[in-house]
């Protein structure tokens, strides 16, 4: 079958190139017509060796300059500009889009608008309106939404980008939703995530932290200060050196400032205690901490806690210290309490 369509096009363009302008060939297996033809190509292979309006309908469908109207087949060739849909596996074009994309692979050899659906979704110059696919690459700017597993923008975005990896190579106005989120820098717009870096304007810092159930914590904040998510590992030395006394934890946050000095920082926790031990227990925590700046690098917090507490047939981790235990049954209870930060910023 690979060997037959190879020769199919070899035939194919040994007969485009003995074509001038002038000549047609018009049937319903080869279709090879010339600059502006006025109907609709419907065949096996489908070749205007000019401009071409209407509809190209085949397996091979090619286009040498510009196209205005509907290719649908296995194959879709446009070397000029397109305004209008292209319907097929493989799907390129050499200039500028305007229009739709439907293929398992669409390439745009410059500016694309409109919209390219697809396993791999690529424009070479700036893309404005939406990408879905797999993967998705815009080779400038982005104007709009890509939603995959892989976006990325060369250029600036202004827009979203939803996915497992998010990359912008440049400046973001918008939301990046996903796993992994790259940026060089934000102005407006935030990046929600398990791990966002942003290389310019970002938050990265690392953190000791006392709590009412690990007194010894260490944590790496990353993100924006507005959005950051924070892995930690704690250690509770009252249980000695064994299985419960390890915990770790992830969380989210965000740094709202009241002056140059001053800061509020709500956080979100969620920590797992006993990690090598088979009854494990769970807390999650809100926390309302009131920081203050030293310098550029250092920072401290404290403040109030409210932590749900999870066990197993009454298997509760206890707080070293508490202003308020409240039980709720065997295995749930809620502890209020105090938290206490040292942060380094980097």
């Amino acid at each position: 079958m690979k060997k037959l369509f190879l020769v199919l096009v070899l035939i194919v363009n040994m007969a485009v190139i003995g074509f001038s302008q002038e000549n047609t060939l018009y049937t319903f297996f080869v279709n090879i017509v010339p600059d502006n033809f006025p109907f609709p190509l419907i065949g096996m292979v489908n070749i205007a060796t000019g401009d071409h309006k209407t509809a190209q309908i085949g397996f091979y469908n090619r286009n040498r300059i510009n196209f205005i109207g509907w290719q649908a087949g296995f194959v879709n060739l446009v070397g000029g500009s397109i305004k209008g849909v292209q319907t097929g596996f493989i799907n390129t074009l050499g200039e500028d889009a305007f229009g739709w994309q439907a293929g398992f692979i669409n390439l745009a050899g410059n500016a694309f608008s409109g919209v390219q659906t697809g396993f791999i979704n690529n424009s070479a110059d700036a893309v404005i309106g939406w990408q879905a696919g797999f993967v998705n690459l815009s080779g400038q700017d982005l104007k709009g939404i890509q939603t995959g597993f892989l976006n990325r923008a060369t250029g600036n975005t202004i827009g979203s980008q939803i996915g497992f990896i998010n990359i912008s190579s440049q400046k973001i106005n918008g939301v990046q939703l996903g796993v992994i989120n790259i940026v060089d820098s934000y102005e407006n717009g935030i990046p929600i995530g398990l791990i966002s870096i942003v290389r310019n304007n970002g938050y990265r810092a690392v953190e000791y932290s006392f709590s009412e159930f690990t007194p010894i914590t260490l944590g790496f904040k990353i993100g924006i200060e507005k959005f950051y998510t924070t892995i930690f590992a704690g250690y509770n030395p009252s249980y000695g050196i064994n299985r419960s006394a390890f915990a770790i934890g992830a969380g989210f946050g965000s740094i709202l400032k009241i002056n140059e000095s001053f800061f509020f920082n709500p956080e979100l926790n969620w920590l797992t205690i006993g990690i090598f031990d088979r009854n494990n227990q769970g807390i999650s925590s809100f926390i309302s901490y009131f920081g203050y700046t030293i310098n550029e690098t250092f920072s401290i917090a404290v403040g109030p806690s409210v932590t749900l507490v999870n066990g197993d047939n009454g298997n509760l981790p206890d707080a070293l210290f508490k202003i308020l235990n409240h039980k709720i049954n065997d295995n749930n209870s809620i502890v209020v309490g105090a938290r206490a930060s040292v942060r380094l910023r980097f």
